[in-house]
């Protein structure tokens, strides 16, 4: 089981990112310590550019300026290493392609394959080894579907997909869970079971970061909050970033912000000032 390699490093450091599609700023000087082993939401409106910061820590994206550290290392270095788990929101998934609710879970092993290959020099893998299998079940027993197994991912209700992604995450058995809306239109029970999980990971010494719009889950399990809208505009525990004050003032900026938009797409030669 991989677990953090300190508890005194923050988990993951980000260095004045700045990060744009087309052009367009989504990511403005974004300066984050986050603390190994607790558990930290990113809350913010939609277009806040959590999704894009998720996309920064995996590597799918690119910032134009700024670096990632984890552990005190570029952030590479630990992804490489299968030390960073993601769960992407359930709409990034081709749900339709014909692969078993057990081999979704299984491809979360594959670096641990490969790395097999290359220490033992054996090909072809062994994709049967029996760690990975306990890996996959204990992952499917931990969220209650290892019933569905055979069960083909399609064939799933909203709230055992999301089940799967996070079994499929937790089989990676990574120090660092990246979890990106995970209670988005799930069922209570399953939003239960899915907090309760998250819970028991954190006290085995994970770092989660989650992105959620679910603010009593948030004040009642997570340790820390970072409120986000294009820069950060706060961060701290949730009873000071989720208090009424606060969210009122991130719900503003939104607004602001939009409208300050609007003015730049209006005006091109402003953007350039």
């Amino acid at each position: 089981m991989s677990l953090p390699l300190t508890q005194s490093a923050a988990a993951i450091e980000v260095k004045g990112v700045y990060a744009a599609y087309q052009r367009q700023p989504v990511l403005e000087d974004i300066h984050l310590s986050l603390p190994a082993g607790r558990w930290t939401a990113i809350v913010g409106p939609n277009g806040a550019g959590k999704s894009t910061l998720f996309h920064v820590l995996t590597g799918s994206m690119r910032p134009l300026r700024g670096h990632v550290n984890a552990f005190g290392q570029a952030i590479e270095h630990h992804r490489k290493a299968g030390r960073i788990a993601y769960m992407a929101q359930r709409e990034a998934i081709e749900w339709d392609f014909p692969i078993s609710v057990w081999e979704t879970v299984m491809s979360a092993r594959y670096g641990h394959m490969r790395q097999d290959a290359w220490w033992r020099r054996l090909l072809p893998v062994r994709w049967h080894e029996p760690r990975h299998r306990q890996a996959v079940e204990k992952a499917l027993d931990d969220v209650n579907m290892l019933a569905f197994a055979d069960r083909p991912i399609g064939a799933l209700s909203g709230g055992q997909k999301k089940r799967v992604l996070l079994a499929r995450a937790l089989a990676q058995e990574a120090s660092i869970l990246l979890l990106d809306e995970p209670l988005a239109g799930v069922d209570p029970p399953s939003e239960q079971l899915i907090l309760e999980v998250l819970k028991r990971e954190r006290e085995a010494g994970r770092t989660i970061v989650m992105v959620t719009h679910d603010m009593p889950g948030a004040r009642r399990y997570v340790d820390h909050v970072v409120l986000i809208n294009r820069f950060i505009r706060g961060e701290g525990t949730p009873d000071e970033m989720l208090s009424d004050s606060k969210l009122a003032e991130l719900a503003v900026s939104a607004i602001e912000q939009s409208a300050h938009d609007v003015t730049l797409a209006g005006n091109p030669a402003l953007a350039s000032k």
